[in-house]
């Protein structure tokens, strides 16, 4: 290591690290799914609120 140019390795762990909590990514929310075969009147209808 010190070959390299600094004097050993080290660990973050239950360490604060700076700048961790910054993101590279938006997370968007996740999907909602609505059933389209198989419902009480058939499927070639208009899809319910809910």
């Amino acid at each position: 290591a010190t070959m390299l140019g600094f004097n050993g390795f080290g660990a973050t762990k239950k360490k604060k690290v700076k700048w961790n909590d910054v993101y590279a990514i938006s997370m968007d929310k996740q999907a909602t799914y609505r059933q389209y075969m198989n419902r009480v009147r058939g499927f070639n209808r208009a899809l319910s609120s809910s």
